[in-house]
């Protein structure tokens, strides 16, 4: 392993000194003490560079020249103590030097040094202006799960100032950085008052220490639905694509005037079977009859399906307004109050409202909305303002942005910095106009090469998994972002971006994509009922878990077993149901970990739910199909479970009769198709005579399709009847059904 490293990395780990390329980079002017040099020099990752510097002074006095465009950072932070005792020590400066100056020359008083001989060691410390460090690191794989990791801080010496012999670091932390003018002269204007002058003073308003007080920002409407622009979901009372039980539909309604005899080209012959079709006075009036109610009827349809064809229009105009919405909410990061809103003329508009409300918040998590970003809220009726919803964009709350108290709980902390602090481990030379790498860790560690899917970054691959290598941290401190060369078996075999490694965590570093790992995808949804909160005339309020899943089949092409991490992110608002059981955390995110055998293929299940309220016709397929599983679950009680039962089983027999009724109307038809080839047959053969004994064959098959017709048109009277009563029973068990678990809770409710 050490052999294999030093081939490919840095022999040197300590530290090596890189001459600027190219165009020099820009240098500032640096503080200056009476010639006194640097013995420390500690860059941040904040802006900043801490300088310390020790001094042998003599003759009381010690001055130091600092740059005006330093002056504010040196002030804030400038300590000076003696030694020996720690004591701090005096500093002065004349306000009366020259604004055209480029330095401001300050005093700092050494009692301990005034007397001839006598000499004061001076600690200086201070902290200006520097650019940032860069980390980079080089890890090389090995066997039996060890890596080998060297990581490098290049630091760049921009100061104006050559820095010999020095003790250079590399650090960082959470720590905050700012300017602050502490050089300017500050006066404060005071109002001149009379002597009977009354006044009141207000006390001042607290605010952040950190950037002052959050201005207000005033909501901002970014969407508005009329009522008929909101896509009512399967099972909705308002859904357009599905019909209730009870309604009589068109079809039926035509069955029932054909069975009656209004329409002759389907009433079933007469017992003259031998007769033509054409003539009698019965099929005349049913043709007229007929002449007059179809037109009416078709009208009626017209009419119907133009009023139809407007609305789904209306409600495509709405899905474009969701779609185009959801992705601007996500990457805003915004919470998205809805708005319901109601006419007054409506029956129950609050709940009108409410459910208008839930609805659309209800598809903006099915586009992709995270749950924790919209609220509802009920406006119920305003004045002058039409049913439908409102979406507003609410301003960060002070949790969110970091400024309040709430900004302390876990759930509000972002990915993890930690503290690193990484020294030299002998002085340094730096000329100015240069950079050096500082050498920040080169151990054995924990790793080994694996493979990560990671569909959801930005640069992520949703069809193959990458290789990938897995370490842990070997140091004390937090190894920051920073490009990882990756090494093994005597070549370079790729590079990755790591993410910040708290001390002693794992991270997998990606670093090339050998499509030897493949994985297919498949994504569902479903809603399940958990919770019946109301129920009125059949219309029914519950509360439905949404459940998204996802399943990955992942296909090994190795001749090795492997291990393969999934990276899976669960947004706010959703509880993970299922996932694999292995896992660590890494940022937001979670790593799943699977072994794949060679050429092993395995399949992954991931399934989240949310909680929705939604609005359910009880008499739909819908709703009943997902009755059928919320009564197999432990959510009911014993008494609503036994009355969803019994509505099943009447539905069922609904379904069922319907089914018979549709199967029967078929063997009509080809009964009646039988029948007119037959007559044609018949009335052929009248004019051969010696066909006499073929055409009463044919006759008596006639008779026998003509009994058929007339029994299967009494089996479709009687299963139509069976129908109506079945429904009938339905809408009577439905007004009958009650809630006994909700209204017990109800019941206790102030």
């Amino acid at each position: 392993m050490r052999k294999l490293l030093a081939k490919f990395l840095f022999a040197s780990a300590l530290a090596t000194t890189v001459a600027a390329c190219g165009h020099k980079p820009p240098t500032k002017s640096f503080v200056k003490v009476d010639q006194v040099a640097l013995g420390k020099v500690v860059v941040y990752r904040n802006g900043v560079a801490f300088y310390e510097r020790r001094a042998q002074v003599t003759g009381g006095k010690l001055t130091v020249s600092v740059p005006r465009d330093r002056v504010d950072d040196f002030l804030k932070s400038l300590t000076v103590v003696d030694a020996k005792t720690q004591q701090p020590l005096p500093v002065s400066f004349p306000r009366q030097q020259s604004e055209a100056g480029a330095f401001l020359d300050m005093t700092l008083d050494v009692p301990m040094a005034k007397n001839p001989g006598e000499t004061a060691d001076v600690l200086l410390t201070y902290v200006t202006e520097a650019p940032v460090w860069k980390p980079s690191y080089r890890i090389a794989v090995g066997q039996q799960g060890k890596v080998m990791i060297e990581g490098w801080a290049i630091v760049d010496n921009t100061s104006g100032e050559d820095w010999n012999n020095v003790m250079v670091g590399v650090g960082s932390s959470s720590a905050m950085s700012f300017r602050y003018d502490l050089w300017s002269v500050r006066t404060v204007q005071r109002e001149t008052l009379q002597a009977d002058a009354q006044f009141a003073v207000a006390p001042p308003t607290a605010v952040s220490p950190y950037g002052g007080a959050q201005p207000y920002q005033q909501p901002a409407m970014v969407a508005e639905l009329g009522d008929e622009e909101i896509r009512r979901p399967p099972g909705h009372p308002g859904n357009l694509d599905e019909a209730k039980i009870s309604d009589r539909t068109e079809s039926e309604a035509y069955d029932d005037d054909m069975l009656a005899g209004v329409d002759a080209d389907y009433a079933p012959a007469p017992a003259a079977v031998g007769s033509t079709r054409s003539g009698g006075g019965g099929s005349g009036g049913g043709k007229a009859a007929t002449a007059k109610s179809r037109p009416t009827r078709v009208a009626r349809a017209d009419k119907r399906e133009a009023e139809k064809d407007y609305r789904r229009a209306r409600v495509s105009d709405g899905d474009r307004k969701i779609a185009a919405l959801a992705p601007q909410i996500v990457k805003n990061k915004n919470t998205v109050v809805i708005e319901g809103y109601a006419d007054a003329s409506e029956p129950g508009s609050e709940q009108q409202a409410l459910d208008r409300a839930n609805i659309v918040r209800n598809q903006l998590i099915d586009a992709g909305v995270p749950p924790a970003q919209v609220r509802v809220v009920n406006r119920g009726v305003v004045p002058g303002q039409k049913a439908g919803v409102r979406m507003i964009a609410e301003a960060p709350r002070p949790d969110e942005t970091g400024h309040g108290p709430a900004a302390n709980k876990p759930e509000a902390a972002a990915a993890p910095v930690g503290e690193s602090h990484f020294q030299s481990e002998m002085p340094m030379t730096v000329a100015r106009g240069t950079s050096v790498m500082v050498s920040m860790v080169r151990a054995e560690t924990e790793g080994e090469e694996v493979y990560l899917y990671d569909a959801e970054s930005d640069r992520g691959n949703d069809r193959f998994a990458f290789n990938a290598v897995r370490l842990k941290n070997p140091t004390e401190y937090t190894l920051e972002t920073g490009p990882v060369t990756v090494y093994g078996k005597d070549r370079y075999i790729g590079e990755g971006l790591t993410e910040p490694i708290p001390p002693s965590a794992n991270v997998v570093v990606p670093f090339a994509l050998d499509r030897q790992v493949v994985v297919d995808r498949d994504d569902v949804s479903e809603h399940q009922v958990s919770k019946l909160v109301t129920l009125q005339r059949g219309v029914l309020t519950a509360e439905v878990q949404h459940i998204k899943r996802k399943k990955l089949t992942m296909t090994s092409r190795l001749h090795k077993d492997t291990k393969v991490y999934i990276r899976h992110t669960a947004q706010k608002g959703w509880i993970t149901l299922e996932a694999p059981e292995h896992y660590w955390r890494i940022g937001d995110a979670h790593l799943y970990e699977i072994t794949l055998k060679a050429g092993e293929s395995k399949t992954v299940e991931f399934a989240e739910a949310t909680p929705m309220t939604r609005t359910l016709d009880l008499g739909s397929p819908t709703t009943l199909d997902m009755m059928k599983v919320f009564v197999q679950s432990p959510h009911p009680t014993p008494a609503l479970k036994k009355q969803l039962e019994g509505l099943l089983a009447i539905h069922r027999e609904v379904v069922d009769t319907a089914d018979r009724i549709t199967s029967l109307r078929e063997r009509a038809v080809e009964y009646r198709v039988r029948m007119d080839e037959l007559q044609d047959q018949i009335v052929s053969l009248k004019k051969v005579k010696s066909a006499a004994s073929l055409q009463k064959n044919l006759t008596d098959k006639m008779k026998d399709i003509s009994n058929r017709v007339q029994q299967t048109t009494i089996d479709i009277v009687d299963n139509q009847e069976k129908l109506m009563l079945a429904k009938v029973r339905f809408q009577d068990q439905l007004a009958e059904m009650t809630l006994p678990d909700v209204a017990a809770n109800l019941a206790v409710k102030p």
